[in-house]
Formats: structure tokens, sequence, C-alpha cells
């Protein structure tokens, strides 16, 4: 069997001796080395800058503003629903006690007319049957009102039933703009895991479990033809 020659990528002299599966060029022992040390300071930048961005999200996630402008108009809207429901009831009571007390108050003011014409007729003694006749009637009248008076009232109440009532519309919120950040976060995931898919050296569930993965490497020895 013999073996390929292949030169190093980076001096373009030596005998590329590794071969590296990341960028699939050859490298020397030496620009090896290297190339392995830059990685690894990429690495390292990577999970630093991922320390800071940490620390970040925990003090935003910690500092969350308690007072935001959306708490208060939740507030200002309740309060506004309940003086509406509250003038809307003492509307109704006024409306029930206007029905139970206007036959109360007609009778109570007929009646008193009528005595004061039955003073008058009494005091002058002027009237004759026909206004006995009359006074008998009206006599007659009082105490029919005064029966239907004493018998329950007969009001219905007109009620919204609640479960009639979309409540969930009556507030909501919903997010006017879409973050971006996350959609091409999940977006390369997605890719991620396609990719993770095909390639055997690389599965799904590799992308976050582990900081740091090892750079796979194959010596020409290792190639037979």
């Amino acid at each position: 069997m013999t073996r390929t020659s292949n030169t190093c990528s980076v001096c373009q002299k030596e005998l590329g001796t590794s071969f590296c599966t990341g960028c699939g060029v050859y490298f020397c022992t030496k620009d090896f080395k290297n190339h392995r040390k830059t990685l690894f300071s990429e690495m390292d930048a990577v999970i630093e800058h991922r320390n800071e961005l940490q620390e970040k999200i925990h003090k935003a996630v910690q500092h969350a503003d308690p007072y935001n402008p959306l708490f208060e108009q939740i507030d200002q809207w309740q309060r506004t629903m309940i003086e509406k429901i509250c003038r809307v009831s003492e509307h109704c009571r006024e409306q029930v006690s206007q029905l139970l007390n206007s036959k109360r108050v007609k009778l109570t003011n007929d009646f008193k007319r009528f005595s004061q014409d039955l003073i008058h007729l009494k005091q002058t003694e002027n009237y004759v049957e026909p206004d006995i006749t009359r006074l008998k009637y009206l006599m007659h009248q009082f105490n029919h009102e005064l029966k239907q008076l004493l018998k329950p009232v007969s009001i219905e109440l007109h009620t919204e039933p609640s479960d009639r009532i979309i409540w969930s519309q009556l507030l909501y919120v919903e997010e006017k703009s879409t973050y971006a950040g996350i959609n091409q976060r999940q977006q390369h995931e997605r890719e991620d895991d396609r990719a993770g898919a095909m390639s055997p050296r690389k599965q799904p569930s590799d992308c976050y479990s582990s900081p740091i993965r090892s750079l796979i490497y194959i010596s020409t020895e290792d190639l037979a033809f």
C-alpha cells in the first residue's frame, strides 16, 4: 500500500500529518499545535463572553421593574370598571326605590286632597246626593288601591349573565413586536439539529451538554489506500 502525500495548509512546506475535520485541511505537527491553540483561545473567548452574558441576564432578571406602567394601566382599568358598575348599581337602586314609593306617594297625596275636600264639604254643608255618591266611590277606590299597595310589588331585575360575558376580551395583553434575537437563535438551533442529524460526529444533544468539545484529528499514518 502507498500513502498519499499531503502538504500543510499553513506553511505549504512540510508534510501534513494531521487532518482537521472541522477545517477539512491538513497540518504539519507544528502548525497543527498552533491551530489547536488558536481554537482553544477562541473557545476561551466564547466562554468568557458567555459568562459576561450570564451575569447581564442574571441582573436583568433579578432587577425586573415592578413598577412597569402597564401595571398602573391595569389598576386604572380595574378602578374604572368598578366605578362604572357602582354607578349602574346605584341607578338601579334609585329605579327600584322610585317604583316602590311612587304608588305610596300617589295614594298619600290623593287621600290628603280627598280629606281636605271632605272637610270643606262638611264645614260648608254645601253638598248634595251626587257628592255623597262621589265620596263613597272615592273611598271604595282608596280601599282598592290600598289592597294593591299591600301586595308584593312585581318588579323584575334584568341582569346580563356573567357566563355570557367574554371576560378574556375585556382586558388582555399582547406583544406588539417579535423579539428577533430569540427567533434567530431558535433558527440556528434548528439548523444545528439538522446538521447534527446528517453528521455522525455531532449530535443535537451536544449543543449545550458540554462547554468544550474535543478537536478530532486523524493522522495520515492511519490513512491507508
